[in-house]
């Protein structure tokens, strides 16, 4: 994220995660992302069932 917003200029960095990823969802969480929404239904899982995506992200407080 220092990179990203530092080095790189980015304005806003995203982190995805499978819905029922509890522990990377709590990394997000840890390291100050907010959770912007859930895409449901928006990708197959290895066994062919639909799977949720939860959407964090980071906004650059210089940016906003």
């Amino acid at each position: 994220t220092a990179l990203a917003f530092g080095g790189l200029a980015a304005r806003r960095v995203e982190i995805r995660s499978d819905s029922r990823n509890l522990r990377s969802r709590a990394v997000a969480e840890r390291c100050g992302f907010e959770l912007d929404g859930i895409l449901r239904n928006n990708v197959l899982g290895v066994d062919g069932t639909p799977r949720d995506t939860c959407v964090y992200s980071r906004v650059d407080a210089l940016a906003a």
